[in-house]
């Protein structure tokens, strides 16, 4: 190649050059905005693996801002997007969700005839609201989400140790508790005694029976920070039987002696 084709080609090859530092994806106005953002195939970036962002940085992105100062918060665009009065900067950002999962989102600044940056886009557009969103708890079983059981199915009379015939129960309720869902709700056991005795004695029985329920349960496999215990004695009656104690009035308040399993949205 002579000196003059030499010279040509660098002049072709600066006139390219400049093309392609001037182009945009998006239709790009004086005004640093556009009806339809357009974003790149990922798979055409320069830094295909994106970057994983701050997000308070992210955060404090705002119209006004300069490239300098968009270099310092959220670094360099992973696009060849060039480098003369160019007016968009595209990006591949990466997200640590709660479960840490990773969220990835691409990210889009548009500047103005001032190279001052005046609109930012994500996609998809809902990218920071999949970001805080709560992973969606599948509803339980109705069998699941309330359970009763009488006093006699699981405890002998005045007893706080688990029959086992108890134990087979809370056993089973535990399996169903476990294959279920439970996300952040929590298990609420609550144990009723009758009106028979002092009612602080009953007070420690009712909380002693649902403690052993407890027991058994993390035992069975369910977190013992999402299970809550509440010995309630004989509050809540659901029958009145008049007469002092004998087998036809403990016969009576059967009802009234039972343990109640509720799960519930932990607030």
């Amino acid at each position: 190649m002579n000196k003059k084709q030499a010279g040509l080609a660098a002049v072709m090859g600066g006139v390219l050059l400049l093309a392609g530092c001037t182009h945009s994806v998006s239709n790009v106005d004086s005004q640093g905005m556009t009806d339809k953002p357009v974003f790149p195939d990922m798979a055409s970036a320069v830094r295909t693996e994106g970057s994983f962002v701050n997000i308070d940085n992210l955060k404090q992105v705002r119209k006004g801002d300069t490239k300098a100062q968009l270099y310092e918060l959220i670094g360099t665009p992973h696009f060849y997007e060039g480098t003369f009065r160019v007016k968009e900067w595209n990006y591949i950002f990466h997200f640590t969700k709660a479960d840490n999962s990773v969220l990835t989102c691409q990210y889009k600044v548009l500047f103005d005839s001032h190279m001052k940056a005046q609109s930012f886009y994500f996609l998809p557009e809902n990218c920071l609201s999949l970001l805080n969103a709560k992973k969606a708890v599948p509803a339980l079983p109705a069998s699941v989400a309330h359970q009763e059981f009488t006093a006699e199915s699981l405890f002998a009379f005045g007893s706080a140790s688990l029959s086992a015939a108890g134990v087979s129960q809370v056993q089973k309720m535990a399996q169903g508790l476990k294959a279920a869902d439970l996300g952040d709700r929590n298990v609420v056991v609550s144990a009723y005694t009758d009106r028979i005795g002092k009612p602080a004695d009953n007070l420690r029985l009712s909380q002693a029976r649902a403690d052993s329920v407890k027991q058994l349960l993390v035992a069975g496999g369910i977190p013992a920070s999402h299970i809550v215990t509440r010995g309630l004695g004989d509050s809540e009656p659901r029958v009145r039987c008049d007469g002092s104690k004998s087998p036809t009035v403990i016969d009576c308040l059967a009802p009234n002696r039972r343990m109640v399993v509720d799960v519930v949205n932990a607030r």
